[in-house]
């Protein structure tokens, strides 16, 4: 079986320690290599080219998305996790446009960060449930606005409803439990919306909801 193989880049050697014993019990994690300041984990995303870079948002020299980039840059395949202890809309905001694929609480359980790690491995974006609640109720707050968000607001009023609880993480049996509607019908919705914005994928919404103001 492929193992999922992980950089962990966190300036506290306990922290590191701690998560490398538990990631390594995994049986389809292996922690490839672990980094203490961005500089390192820069060097090292190059030389061992994870597939997941889990990283403290407090790393040492981690100055807006730039170390993000860089960490792209050096590994175009890995997808970064971000790992905060605070909630902060503005860093989630510049870290989601940077191209971070998951930005998660260090209060999450264990179990929601392997849950983490296997979605964005998989190519979706994953939140933690405070960030999403936060995404969608601003998003909410402004979603009536009419003269900056043009193609969304091409979208029909059951699109816009669609789109906005795909945002805020759910599946599609679920938009379909919430509206009352069939999965095939939310399906069709999810095809048009995503037409009309020329996205063809949820990590790609999410990230447009936050670029027209999702979590200002």
């Amino acid at each position: 079986m492929n193992t999922i193989r992980i950089l962990i880049a966190d300036h506290h050697a306990m922290i590191r320690e701690g998560l490398i014993a538990l990631l390594n019990a995994e049986a389809d994690f292996t922690v490839a290599g672990e980094a203490e300041n961005t500089d390192d984990a820069i060097a090292q995303a190059k030389s061992l080219q994870p597939d997941i870079i889990l990283m403290d948002s407090t790393l040492p020299k981690y100055v807006d998305g730039n170390c993000i980039r860089q960490l792209r840059s050096a590994a175009a395949k890995a997808r970064i996790l971000l790992m905060a202890s605070e909630l902060s809309q503005q860093e989630v905001r510049q870290a989601l446009q940077a191209g971070v694929s998951g930005y998660i609480l260090k209060v999450s359980s264990f179990s929601e960060l392997v849950a983490a790690i296997h979605d964005v491995y998989k190519g979706e974006c994953y939140l933690s449930p405070e960030i999403k609640s936060d995404i969608i109720n601003n998003f909410l707050k402004q979603s009536d606005e009419t003269t900056v968000h043009e193609k969304y607001n091409l979208l029909t009023r059951r699109e816009k409803e669609v789109f906005r609880i795909i945002v805020a993480g759910h599946t599609i049996n679920e938009v379909a439990e919430i509206l009352n509607i069939s999965p095939k019908t939310v399906a069709k919705h999810r095809a048009s919306l995503m037409e009309k914005l020329e996205i063809y994928n949820v990590a790609s919404l999410v990230r447009y909801a936050v670029k027209i103001g999702g979590i200002l």
